[in-house]
C-alpha cells in the first residue's frame, strides 16, 4: 500500500511537471485541489492512469495546450 501510494503521488506529481511544467501548487491553481483531484482519481483506478484518463486530460487541457501558442 505505501509503495502504491508513493508511487501514485510521484506520478500525478510528473504530470504537472513533465505536461504544464510546473509546481502543482502554482498558479493558476494556487493550492493543492487539482493535485489531490488527480490522486484521487489515480488512487479510484488502482493507479490505472490509462483507465482513469489521466494524462488525455493533461494533454487536453488548455493550459497545456497554450505552451505551444495561440
Amino acid at each position: 500500500d505505501l509503495a502504491r501510494n508513493e508511487f501514485n503521488k510521484a506520478f500525478v506529481l510528473m504530470q504537472y511537471y513533465g505536461y504544464l511544467l510546473r509546481n502543482p501548487n502554482d498558479m493558476p491553481d494556487s493550492d493543492f485541489s487539482g493535485f489531490e483531484f488527480w490522486l484521487a482519481k489515480l488512487n479510484q483506478f488502482n493507479g490505472n492512469f490509462v483507465e482513469a484518463e489521466m494524462v488525455k486530460a493533461f494533454l487536453n487541457s488548455g493550459e497545456y495546450k497554450r505552451r505551444f501558442g495561440p
